[in-house]
């Protein structure tokens, strides 16, 4: 990874922070003196449902190299610690590209997790196109015991998740073309937007096949039903009670295995930007520990930590301020500040 000529401070020594996921990848460059160049932004690079991930990656990192001298790199890839065959092209392909510079590979949640606790202990529950948590906890042995729970993709739930928001919403809106759901008016209200007609099933099965990528066009759909759900539609609502209670069995998972029923949770991912999501959240597990960083500022963190960057509550605010300040691309849902 070479520098590049049009951004950063002479002089300053610099980190880079991946965060991978299954819609979109972010990317950001933070120097030692906490200046932030970025984010960027590609399309997903989860290897279980993008074939292109890999020209994905390359490209995107190609495209924006380093301001400056690169002294680490943390990348945080979807998948990865998942499937021994992709996992270990991953690592491959980070080795190649960071062949002259030390860099660390994890998993894009535990990414977030390093982000929302900044090097703490406690619970992550991330929601986005699919759901999961990552937990870590003092082990009675010493040092310190890492949990997942969830994360297995659409296939066997990834419940609570922005695409399972977006599929529970296509049947009931389904069920509301055909007559077996009692809300006649959640198909108009939720699909016509969608569509750019009355929604029809001819209508709905044509948009749906005609997706290039379904599981994020679906997913998308979680923001019309958080959209609907703030407006008082409530078919929408429910939908976002539901998967709350969902999500909420990860954490309540994690905090039984780990035998801590009070270990600090915090969260990431466009769901959590739900007002309804997160206040039955709220009910159900406790306040939640508000995120140091968002999961893109996990990935700087670990990999600014391991250059012996300074990265006390000071470095953190600068550095999240251009992370959540910018508005491109939209998240999913609202996020909340």
């Amino acid at each position: 990874m070479g520098a590049g000529p049009e951004f950063g401070s002479a002089g300053e020594s610099w980190v880079l922070g991946l965060d991978g996921g299954g819609s979109k990848t972010a990317l950001a460059y933070v120097s030692s003196a906490g200046e932030v160049v970025g984010p960027f932004y590609a399309p997903g690079t989860n290897p279980f449902d993008r074939p292109e991930w890999e020209a994905v990656l390359r490209a995107f990192l190609s495209a924006h190299p380093a301001p400056g001298p690169l002294v680490r790199a943390s990348l945080g890839l979807p998948g990865y610690g998942e499937s021994p065959a992709f996992s270990a092209r991953q690592v491959d392909i980070c080795a190649e590209l960071f062949s002259d510079c030390p860099h660390s590979v994890m998993n894009d949640v535990e990414a977030a997790f390093v982000g929302a606790f900044a090097g703490g202990l406690g619970t992550l529950l991330l929601a986005g196109t699919g759901s999961m948590v990552w937990a870590e906890d003092c082990s009675p042995q010493g040092g310190t015991r890492q949990l997942r729970v969830g994360g297995w993709g659409e296939g066997f739930g990834d419940e609570g998740s922005a695409y399972w928001i977006g599929r529970r919403a296509l049947g009931l809106a389904s069920q509301s073309l055909d007559g077996r759901h009692p809300d006649a008016d959640f198909a108009d209200l939720l699909l016509t937007p969608v569509l750019g007609e009355f929604p029809t099933q001819t209508a709905l099965l044509t948009w749906y096949y005609g997706q290039t990528h379904a599981r994020s066009a679906v997913a998308a759909l979680a923001r019309s039903v958080n959209d609907l759900a703030d407006a008082g539609q409530p078919t929408a609502q429910i939908i976002l009670l539901e998967a709350a209670e969902l999500l909420a069995q990860h954490v309540s998972a994690a905090r039984r295995q780990l035998g801590n029923p009070d270990l600090p949770w915090s969260y990431a991912g466009s769901v959590l930007g739900s007002r309804t999501v997160l206040g039955a959240l709220t009910t159900l597990l406790g306040t939640p520990q508000v995120p140091a960083l968002p999961p893109l500022g996990g990935a700087l963190f670990h990999a600014a930590s391991r250059a012996g960057f300074t990265t006390d509550t000071d470095w953190q605010a600068r550095v999240r301020a251009p992370l959540l300040s910018t508005s491109t691309p939209q998240p999913l849902l609202q996020e909340q500040a």
